[in-house]
């Protein structure tokens, strides 16, 4: 049971990153539009920033489920692993 909820927290994990990998690109070149457009064309620069913010909105939440879900699934102490024998 522990080594399958140790596979799935690091799967978790990997996805997250993966995800902010195939989204970074994007991310990165809508925030170059927005800034590109800020001068020239304030209609399209404010298309450029609500599509910038949603992308960097989106990577945030799936980094922090998977985190979280890397830190909600570790392995916890049993109960008396950590105590000094009696008999000792």
């Amino acid at each position: 049971m522990q080594r399958a909820r140790n596979i799935v927290r690091w799967i978790f994990l990997a996805l997250a990153l993966v995800y902010l990998a195939w989204c970074a690109p994007e991310l990165i070149r809508n925030f170059h539009h927005w800034r590109a457009a800020i001068p020239d064309d304030p209609m399209a620069a404010e298309f450029w920033r609500t599509a910038f913010r949603l992308d960097a909105t989106n990577i945030a939440a799936v980094l922090v489920i998977g985190i979280a879900t890397f830190w909600g699934l570790k392995p916890r102490k049993r109960a008396g692993s950590g105590a000094p024998s009696a008999q000792g």
